[in-house]
């Protein structure tokens, strides 16, 4: 069956169809159609199954749309924006002479309506519903009792230009209850939890995570925090313990959740920064997940059916000469054993400005079977970032302690995915530390623990009786 794409014309409301025949005659025959039916014209064709099927205009005759308004379905002329399904049990076609439905025919994708049907005089009807985004499907959960705040005494000001924030976080977060605020990432709007979050959590089988944020793309991102019982402090909130981010440690290659091969001489260019970061390498850190995940901790229909490959995972290697920023420079820094400053730690330290935004392609850490990033991962799982963790409520070193922000788990240290340093001798990741903030101590080759960062499909459907709350959360229905 060939699905062919349909689009709305909304400059008439009939069906007109010209057939030329030139045999010494030319017939015209003008077909007007039902009054309530939009204008449709095949414009490109996509095979979604084996066999082919090739039809043209004039074999379909009528093709309504409608749209769920309310508790009822509208006729438009013109296919709605946004994210939308087919009812598949109220959309239907009817063959020329026959009463019977002709059922699963259409396909509503991002860029407009397909439809396989191959019979002339074939009529359609098809019914389309709003698709329920992570934040619709969050907001429900919370029976309206969740909403963005705009306060900025509790949010960190946007600049919605530039989609940055406006000034430094210069404090801790320990708001109580559930706090959602509002930033960007390279999606668009994302809403993160902020403070104790007292009602972020989500169990998936039997497997219990904090939701971080809403992504720009509409997913669901989560960091693990417990198996068998929802854990709030020490080594039961980490899925690993006593991990390595790295065995080797000599050179700014191993600052990477994903790595190149090691350089030893200038090129002149930027060619030794990239071969340095060119992610053909496990990390250590990357290979241990990798194992983790592949063991079935995660329930197989989740991977199967819920997880989300778009979003990515941050581990931002955009190289400085200074602490401070200023110009990058990938011609001497950033590979070999050069001194080099990363991104984050300038972010995070000197101008107290994280951001959700990936600054470089190559560090978006995505599979294969995404549309973006460096498309590198073995498996779709990352760790949470620096950045992540300040706009959670904590910063870097001793002044942003914060013992009772949710991602705060006592006595255990373990990793973000966020490179720091390196100092001419060993590359350094940045990690969570006891007391609640970001730190370091050694390097890559010290060992902490792990809390592994997945993120769901906007569409994942979770059970109606859950609160968020660590005794009674949201279920991810495995159906």
């Amino acid at each position: 069956m060939r699905f062919e794409k349909l689009n709305v014309d909304t400059n008439k409301r009939g069906i007109w169809i010209l057939y030329g025949l030139i045999l010494g005659v030319v017939l015209i025959i003008i077909i007007n159609y039902f009054i309530s039916m939009a204008k449709y014209k095949v414009v490109d064709t996509t095979k979604l199954v084996s066999s082919n099927i090739n039809y043209k205009l004039p074999d379909l005759t009528v093709l309504g749309i409608y749209v769920k308004n309310g508790e009822e379905y509208k006729y438009v002329e013109q296919l709605p924006e946004g994210n939308y399904t087919v009812n598949e049990s109220m959309s239907y076609c009817l063959k020329k002479g026959s009463n019977e439905k002709i059922k699963n025919v259409f396909e509503y994708r991002a860029d407009g309506l397909y439809i396989g049907i191959n019979e002339r005089g074939t009529r359609c009807k098809v019914y389309l519903d709003k698709e329920m985004t992570s934040k619709d499907t969050l907001v429900g959960l919370y029976k309206d009792s969740l909403s963005v705040t705009e306060d900025t005494t509790k949010c960190p000001a946007f600049d919605p230009d530039t989609g940055q924030v406006k000034s430094a976080i210069n404090g801790i977060s320990t708001v109580s209850g559930t706090l959602l605020c509002k930033g960007y990432d390279d999606d668009g709007e994302t809403y993160y939890f902020r403070g104790k979050a007292e009602r972020n959590w989500v169990k998936i089988d039997d497997t219990y995570w904090r939701i971080v944020r809403i992504n720009g793309n509409g997913s669901i991102r989560l960091i693990f925090s417990g198996s068998g019982r929802a854990a709030t402090t020490g080594t039961e909130t980490m899925a690993l313990t006593g991990i390595k981010f790295n065995s080797e440690y000599a050179d700014n290659a191993y600052v990477g959740y994903m790595y190149g091969k090691p350089q030893t001489k200038s090129t002149g260019d930027d060619a030794a920064y990239k071969a340095t970061h060119e992610n053909s390498e496990n990390s250590t850190i990357l290979t241990q997940i990798a194992t983790w995940y592949n063991e079935n901790n995660i329930s197989q229909t989740v991977k199967d059916k819920y997880i989300d490959e778009e979003a990515g995972f941050c581990g931002d290697r955009t190289p400085y000469a200074s602490s401070y920023g200023g110009a990058i420079d990938k011609k001497n820094y950033g590979w070999s054993t050069n001194v080099t400053y990363y991104g984050s730690k300038v972010r995070v330290e000197y101008d107290k400005k994280p951001s959700f935004k990936c600054p470089q392609k190559e560090d978006l850490y995505t599979t294969k079977n995404s549309s973006k990033g460096n498309q590198a991962l073995p498996v779709p799982v990352g760790l949470i970032t620096a950045d992540e963790v300040m706009f959670a409520g904590s910063g870097y070193g001793s002044d942003y302690n914060n013992y009772s922000y949710y991602l705060y788990t006592d006595s255990v240290r373990y990793w973000t995915m966020s490179p720091y340093y390196f100092d001419g001798t060993r590359s350094i990741v940045l990690c969570v530390v006891a007391s609640g903030h970001l730190g370091w101590n050694a390097g890559v080759y010290d060992t902490y623990g792990v809390r592994p960062v997945i993120n769901l499909k906007a569409n994942t459907p979770f059970t109606s009786d859950g609160d968020g709350s660590s005794s009674n959360p949201f279920v991810v229905e495995l159906n």
